[in-house]
């Protein structure tokens, strides 16, 4: 006669944030999925194909940087505003690749020193949220700044601004750069020309 256990997780010899965690380090949509709640303010998630399109793509140029391989491309994203673009790229993506490579070091721009440091925050947060700290609990913020923030392991997030604040002399594993210029000034020759600038210099 044979009877199942009360907890089938933990007679298999792990627990339900170990198993969480080792899906979601597999995965970046999958940790999209379960710590989108983690963002301070983000409300309840709108799961959509475009979502798990843009980690998908997202996760297999991380994949190349993990494995130390050359880049192939940069990644592109130009959607819509309210499609959780910001929350994909610049919230939610350093967390998770510290789930795999804990060193990675990250450079983020965008147009406004307010944004910028705004989705730093809000990426601290998630890895100073219960459950990251559950599932993941040898990640531990050290220097505790939103402009410049690491861990334990030498990871760190920079933030820098177009026509601004200078990534000069930084080096990063992973480059991302949130809304280059301010969409109401986008019919603006020099403030196009100050993120152009920006861009072929910096990123």
């Amino acid at each position: 006669m044979s009877t199942l256990a009360a907890d089938p997780i933990s007679s298999l010899g792990f627990s339900e944030a170990e198993l969480l965690a080792s899906i979601c380090r597999e995965s970046y949509y999958d940790f999209v999925l379960n710590f989108w709640p983690a963002i301070p303010g983000a409300g309840k998630m709108i799961d959509s194909w475009h979502i798990k399109y843009l980690c998908d793509e997202i996760q297999y140029v991380a994949e190349r940087v993990f494995k130390g391989l050359p880049v192939e491309h940069d990644l592109i994203c130009n959607i819509a505003p309210g499609t959780s673009k910001s929350s994909v790229f610049s919230v939610l993506f350093l967390p998770w690749t510290w789930t795999r490579m804990p060193g990675a070091r990250h450079l983020t721009g965008t147009h406004t020193e307010s944004l910028a440091l705004d989705l730093a925050s809000r990426s601290k947060a998630v890895v100073q949220s219960e459950l990251y700290q559950t599932c993941f609990p040898d990640i531990k913020i050290r220097k505790d700044s939103n402009e410049h923030f690491t861990n334990n392991h030498g990871g760190e997030r920079i933030t820098c601004t177009v026509g601004g604040k200078s990534p000069m002399g930084r080096h990063s594993h992973f480059l991302a750069l949130d809304d280059p210029l301010d969409p109401q000034r986008a019919m603006s020759v020099a403030e196009v020309k100050v993120a152009e600038n920006f861009v072929n210099n910096y990123f």
